[in-house]
């Protein structure tokens, strides 16, 4: 790790450490404040109930009725009971404790209040009685207490309360953390990386005897002034030799002078025609106008069913509800590999900048949307610059990595695509609750607005490929002909994704809710498949940057995911499930920037099309397994149940592992054949 990049990760690492910290203490004592003002409520509202349950029983009493004399008491409490939500039981008691009538379910550790207890000046006695909060409302006879009242509220509901606060605030914990991180690590190297990288590249050019380059002038801070001494040395530098040049010329000497000069030419470079040395974009350049970008389009998607059911209406909105989201993702496909051939022809920069305007129209489309085909085709637009943008992104970050970090280069676009996602998400939906779909959706598109400005100002101009200038289909016959390819989308991408989808997005959601889980829980289940993924994502692009060994790790990868999927076998259900939803992050995580560093290399062969173009082709092909793995999936799970469909996916994740290790085998021993 060069000392710029320690830098930045050092940086960002503390800046993280501090924030995780500060937000921690706010949050616990967000937390205890809520618990505080909570529990009072919730003993009010045993009070009110009690106090309106005595008033008939008091009222008789009063009467002249003898406390031992009352009758209906169950009844009475069992209407009471089931006109009030949350109440866990109501129970009457007599002055000595023994329980005279009861409704609900009281806890085994109930205990009557025991003779002579006095009753309180005003409102309720309160007590904790096992999992509840008991109020005893005091019955009145003749002045002496004859009887209890006790209403109980589980404290299941403040738990509960308090359990879905936790996650919310670990949630908005975890996107802070992660966009801080990306904007942190995208300041620091426009600021810090970028110009030390600078700085060290005209050092290096100058040792080699290159005097035509110079630095730009608008760099601030010490590296600028740096800079700028550079310029000043360079053109010093070369008004000496023009000097020199000329007194040459002049001198009686003027054959032996030039003969020296040509010497010092095979030397050193010179030249007022200089090559400028620009800071250059950086990995950085295009990760933050991308996870800006997803954060985007991610906005709406906690609430595109619903505007979708909306829009329909009636029966009509539960068939057509998921119409939107397959447009968008038939669009993303079908566009991705022409995205690929937009990206060779006009480069990175101008191919992004072209996608942000469909982007953004797809937006506005959808804002405006009277009914329901009006925004499909508004996602459909939406989909068409997702596709153009991400590939732009994807070949951009190949083109900007160092010898050595091509996979953990990589890496950054799905760590960014999965960071996005998950704060978009999040944001979207408060969002939402806050302004309204159509806002939302406004909203987006003036972040669209707003990423297209700053890849405009930080991407480098330029990148379009010199050659390979194919068509899209004699692109897409030659990056089929390459057998490793072709090995790499049959037996890696596409099994990985219709594991994606099939399991995590499908049938782990469904058999977690046949095990009794809330919504909630399902949702954080789920989540461990993100939460996991992205750490994985640097780990395996830092083993294959350090070993060379990418398909090494991705049959790894589609070992361990089978091995998880396998778990039914012998562990419950119970643990099975999310155990296998981590093996599954896991695995695509580690996979995931070993299967995209292979493209460039593979680009490079003979008769191979654009790295661009081979990296759309694989992006479709990643987005057939997701359109494929959850039918496939619901199939199973109709014929034999959700582990049998389980132990399917399981078998084919490995035995597509084991034939991709295979192939790789063959490919090796047919190279040293031939040499």
């Amino acid at each position: 790790m060069t000392p710029d990049r320690r830098l930045v990760g050092s940086v960002v690492a503390v800046a993280v450490l501090l924030l995780t910290l500060a937000v921690g203490f706010v949050s616990s004592a967000a937390l205890r404040s809520f618990e505080t003002e909570l529990r009072p409520e919730l003993e009010r509202e045993a009070t009110v109930v009690g106090s309106i349950g005595a008033q008939a029983v008091q009222r008789a009493l009063d009467l002249g009725v003898p406390f031992a004399g009352l009758s209906g008491l169950d009844e009475y409490l069992a209407g009471l009971l089931s006109t009030r939500e949350g109440l866990a039981y109501l129970l009457l008691t007599d002055a000595s404790g023994r329980v005279v009538a009861v409704a609900g379910s009281a806890p085994a550790e109930f205990t009557g209040l025991s003779a002579g207890t006095p009753a309180p000046s005003r409102g309720a006695l309160m007590r904790v009685q096992g999992g509840s909060y008991d109020a005893a409302q005091p019955l009145m006879e003749e002045g002496q207490v004859a009887g209890w009242l006790h209403v109980g509220i589980a404290r299941a509901r403040l738990d509960t309360a308090l359990d879905d606060m936790r996650w919310d605030v670990l949630i908005v914990l975890l996107v802070v953390l992660l966009a801080t991180a990306e904007f942190l690590r995208f300041i620091l190297s426009r600021l810090v990386a970028a110009p030390i990288d600078m700085v060290l590249r005209l050092q290096s050019r100058l040792s080699r005897g290159d005097w035509t380059v110079r630095a730009p002038g608008d760099i601030g801070a010490e590296a600028g002034r740096v800079a700028r001494h550079f310029n000043v040395l360079v053109r010093r530098t070369n008004d000496r030799w023009d000097r020199l040049c000329w007194l040459a010329g002049e001198s009686g000497a003027g054959r032996r002078a030039a003969a020296a000069l040509d010497g010092v030419r095979d030397r050193l470079r010179f030249g007022a025609e200089s090559l400028r040395e620009g800071l250059g974009g950086g990995a950085a350049s295009a990760r933050l106008p991308l996870f800006l970008f997803v954060f985007a389009e991610q906005l709406s998607t906690s609430f595109n069913p619903i505007f979708a059911m909306e829009l329909a209406g009636g029966q009509a909105g539960m068939l057509g509800a998921a119409l939107p989201l397959v447009t968008f993702v038939a669009a993303v496909a079908l566009l991705t590999p022409w995205g690929g051939q937009m990206v060779s022809r006009h480069g990175p920069r101008r191919a992004l900048l072209m996608g942000m305007v469909p982007a953004g129209i797809g937006h506005v489309g959808a804002a405006l949307a009277p009914d329901l085909v009006t925004l499909s085709a508004a996602r459909a637009i939406c989909g068409a610059g997702y596709a153009i943008v991400t590939i732009a992104c994807q070949v951009q970050l190949a083109r900007e990595a160092s010898t050595g970090r091509m996979a953990r280069s990589l890496g950054g676009f799905t760590a960014a695509v999965m960071t996005g996602a998950v704060c978009g998400t999040a944001i979207g939906a408060v969002l939402a609750d806050r302004l309204g779909f159509r806002l939302t959706f406004i909203v987006s598109a003036l972040l669209v607005l707003g990423v297209a400005a700053l890849a405009w100002r930080c991407l480098p101009a330029g990148g379009a490929a010199e050659e390979k200038r194919l068509g899209l289909w004699q692109s897409a016959r030659a990056a089929f002909a390459e057998p490793h390819f072709l090995m790499l989308v049959l037996l890696a991408a596409i099994p990985a994704k219709v594991l994606l989808g099939g399991f995590v997005f499908f049938l782990a959601p469904l058999e977690l809710r046949e095990l009794g889980l809330s919504q909630a829980a399902i949702g954080r289940n789920v989540m461990l498949y993100g939460l996991c993924m992205l750490p994985a994502i640097m780990i395996g692009a830092w083993i294959a940057d350090r070993s060379g060994r990418g398909g090494s790790i991705i049959v790894a990868a589609g070992l361990l995911n089978g091995a998880g999927l396998l778990a039914p076998l012998w562990l419950p259900a119970e643990t099975a499930l999310p155990l296998a939803v981590i093996a599954t992050g896991v695995a695509q995580g580690l996979a995931a920037a070993p299967m995209l560093a292979m493209i460039p290399a593979l680009s490079l062969r003979p008769g191979a099309p654009s790295s661009a173009a081979m990296m759309s082709f694989l992006r479709l092909a990643e987005r057939i397994g997701s359109v494929v793995g959850p039918p496939a999936a619901a199939a199973l799970l109709a014929a034999g149940g959700g582990q049998q469909a389980m132990l399917v996916l399981g078998i084919v994740s490995a035995a597509t592992a084991l034939a991709y290790a295979l192939a790789l085998l063959l490919g090796r021993a047919r190279r040293e054949a031939l040499a």
